[in-house]
C-alpha cells in the first residue's frame, strides 16, 4: 500500500471518530442511583440522583448552602459551595426557590465526619423537575 493510501485511511478514520465522540458526548452523564446507594464504594464519584429538596441550610459565614435531600430510600446532604452558589444565583436561580421541590442534581460523592454528602458538580448540575 502507498503511503498516501495509508494517510487518507487515517484521516478518514479520525474524523469519524471524532464525528462519532461528539455525537454521544452529549449522551454520557454520571451513573443514576438512589440516595440509600450512596456508600464507599461510590466515594469520590460523580453520581446523579432524582430527589426532593426538604430542608435548605446557609452557612452562617458564606454562602455555602447544605440542603437536606430525600428520596423514597434514604435522607443525605447536598452541599452547594459559596463558588456554586454565586454562579446560580447571578443566572437567575435563586437556591431557597428549591425548598419542597423535585430535582435532580449531579455531584461528587463526599464523606465529612463519617457520612456520606453530595457535592454539587457546577451551577449546570442542578435541574429543577
Amino acid at each position: 500500500m502507498e503511503d498516501n493510501q495509508i494517510i487518507k485511511i487515517a484521516v478518514i478514520t479520525s474524523i469519524i471518530g471524532l464525528i462519532g465522540m461528539l455525537c454521544l458526548s452529549g449522551e454520557i452523564s454520571p451513573k443514576q442511583i438512589k440516595i440509600n446507594q450512596v456508600n464507599q464504594d461510590t466515594l469520590d464519584q460523580d453520581v446523579t440522583i432524582e430527589c426532593y429538596v426538604e430542608k435548605i441550610r446557609k452557612s452562617t459565614n458564606s454562602k455555602t448552602y447544605m440542603i437536606t435531600i430525600t428520596d423514597a430510600t434514604a435522607k443525605s446532604i447536598l452541599v452547594i459551595f459559596e463558588s456554586t452558589s454565586f454562579e446560580l444565583e447571578k443566572n437567575g436561580f435563586p437556591i431557597n426557590s428549591l425548598k419542597n421541590r423535585k430535582i435532580r442534581v449531579i455531584g461528587t460523592v463526599s464523606q465529612y465526619n463519617g457520612a456520606y454528602e453530595l457535592i454539587l458538580k457546577d451551577h449546570n448540575s442542578i435541574k429543577i423537575l
